[in-house]
């Protein structure tokens, strides 16, 4: 992966997981299920942490300053994420949506080059640890969710 495309996967990976730190941090009131009450506060309170993550890996250059912007990945998951806030179904989208950025973490760590890219790698690895204990949870899934966009920028 060359520079703008790190920089550009960071911005991404920093904005949706502030979204979704966002997102499921404002569903744990909504559920009355202490347990999965729990459980969404600390997958929310997890995803809040990569946030400072991201940004602290994020490149430093003048020559990347229009790559490194903190924005979705495409402009239609901002929508896409504001559209799922009032679901009736808190647990299961934000199953959903875990299991979708888990797969593009994966797609992501492909296109690594541990000795380009070691700190993104790292930081994504650790960001998937936490999804993975995470979707060790079972809960049903939503269909809508797989329909969403892109979470994380694509390398060119």
């Amino acid at each position: 992966m060359n520079a703008a495309d790190n920089a550009r996967v960071c911005g991404s990976l920093q904005w949706v997981t502030g979204r979704l730190f966002e997102l499921l941090g404002g569903w744990v009131e909504r559920v009355d299920d202490p347990t999965e009450a729990v459980w969404l506060a600390a997958l929310s309170r997890h995803l809040g942490l990569h946030v400072a993550a991201f940004a602290e890996i994020m490149p430093d250059a003048v020559l990347l300053a229009n790559e490194c912007a903190v924005v979705p990945a495409v402009p239609a998951l901002a929508e896409a994420l504001r559209e799922l806030a009032d679901t009736s179904d808190p647990v299961g989208v934000a199953a959903a949506l875990t299991s979708q950025l888990t797969r593009e973490c994966s797609v992501v760590l492909n296109g690594c080059v541990s000795h380009a890219d070691g700190s993104l790698q790292r930081a994504v690895e650790f960001l998937m640890i936490g999804l993975a204990s995470a979707e060790t949870n079972v809960f049903k899934p939503v269909a809508k969710v797989a329909e969403t966009f892109r979470m994380v920028t694509p390398v060119v």
